[in-house]
C-alpha cells in the first residue's frame, strides 16, 4: 500500500488529533504526529527527516494503523520472555537453595540442568534468585573458633530471607 496515495477522512484526522493530544509517551505521541503529517500530504522523505524515523518505519505505522486500527499505535505491545522454568519448577529450586545453601551459582545451574534439563546461565541464576529475593552470598572463612552448625544454619537462614 503507498501511503502517499492514502486518503484520511475527518473523522479519522479528529482521532489522530485526539490520541496525539492525549498521549503522555512522547514515543507513541510521534506516531499520531507522523500520521497527522501523511494525512496532510507531507512527503514521506520530509516526515522522515522531520522526526527521526527510516521511511519504513513510517510505512509500518502506517500500515498498523490501516490493519489493526488506531488502539494498535497506542502502545509498544511488548510481550516479556517466557521462563523456560514454569512456577513451579521455580519454587522447587528455591526450596532446595533455602534448605541447603549452595556457595555458587554454579552449583544452582547444576540442579537445575539435573532436574529440569534446562541450561541456564550464571547471570540468569542470579537474576532469578535475586526476582525471588534470594542474595546468592558467597561462604566467607571465619578466622578462630567456628560457631557452631545450629548457629552457622540459623545465620544462612536470616541472609536468605
Amino acid at each position: 500500500m503507498d501511503v502517499s496515495k492514502y486518503e484520511f477522512d475527518d473523522e479519522q484526522i479528529a482521532k489522530l488529533y485526539k490520541y496525539r493530544d492525549n498521549q503522555p509517551d512522547v514515543r507513541l505521541k510521534v506516531r499520531f504526529m507522523t500520521l497527522l503529517m501523511s494525512a496532510n500530504k507531507v512527503e514521506l522523505n520530509t516526515i522522515a527527516s522531520i522526526i527521526g524515523k527510516s521511511i519504513k518505519t513510517i510505512e509500518n505505522w502506517h500500515c498498523q494503523y490501516v490493519t489493526k486500527g488506531i488502539n494498535s499505535l497506542n502502545s509498544f505491545q511488548y510481550k516479556p520472555k517466557q521462563s523456560y522454568l514454569d512456577s513451579e519448577q521455580i519454587n522447587q529450586v528455591v526450596n532446595w537453595v533455602t534448605q541447603t545453601n549452595p556457595g555458587k551459582t554454579k552449583e544452582v545451574r547444576k540442579y537445575i540442568k539435573d532436574h529440569f534439563e534446562v541450561d541456564y546461565s550464571n547471570e540468569a541464576v542470579r537474576k532469578l534468585l535475586k526476582k525471588k529475593g534470594i542474595k546468592v552470598l558467597r561462604p566467607k572463612v571465619v578466622p578462630g573458633n567456628p560457631p557452631s552448625e545450629e548457629e552457622q544454619k540459623k545465620t544462612s537462614k536470616n541472609i536468605l530471607k
